[in-house]
């Protein structure tokens, strides 16, 4: 089973609420809920700290204390019983069900235990703000990341490069959200 997971927070220090914020026509992470839902995953589920949040989706996992994504994942794979767990954030308003798809594919036929198209501290072409990662729920009982999934860990891991015909970049600051907002 492939679980699907968009974690948002209302939190935020740079832009606070941008969860929140409209963004087409629809908040930012009901535009991250509605790639993950239109994916290949099984279920999809939001994990927030927020009570507020979690009201508005379907399905929603809220955590609470500190800021500990790979607990986060964890209990939410535990409860569904996911094989493989598929992340991505709110604060990609470029994100799309066929960016998450082509990286849920390369996934699996590469019999990775850590696949991504984007991370901050690992080489990657793929233009931050489609970002899209996925584990293996074995590799996922390894890792130990609080703000990221993947640390250094030693597992297997594969990379999707990516390249996006638009501007695409996450949304963190005022700025990258106007710029968003007229751009989509």
């Amino acid at each position: 089973m492939i679980l699907g997971i968009v974690t948002a927070r209302l939190g935020s220090t740079r832009l606070p609420a941008k969860a929140l914020l409209p963004i087409a026509g629809r908040t930012m992470v009901e535009v991250a809920l509605d790639a993950m839902s239109k994916s290949k995953v099984s279920w999809t589920v939001l994990c927030t700290p927020d009570d507020f949040l979690a009201e508005l989706a379907c399905y929603a996992m809220v955590w609470n204390g500190e800021r500990d994504i790979t607990s986060e994942l964890r209990a939410a794979a535990d409860y569904y019983g996911a094989d493989h767990i598929v992340r991505v954030t709110a604060d990609c308003p470029f994100i799309t069900h066929e960016i998450i798809d082509r990286v849920i594919d390369e996934h699996l036929e590469s019999n990775a235990e850590y696949t991504y198209n984007h991370h901050d501290s690992l080489p990657s072409i793929t233009p931050e703000g489609i970002d899209v990662e996925i584990v293996t729920y074995s590799a996922l009982q390894k890792l130990r990341g609080k703000e990221h999934l993947y640390n250094g860990e030693d597992i297997k891991i594969h990379r999707v490069d990516m390249e996006d015909e638009r501007d695409v970049f996450s949304v963190n600051t005022l700025e990258e959200y106007m710029r968003a907002f007229k751009e989509l």
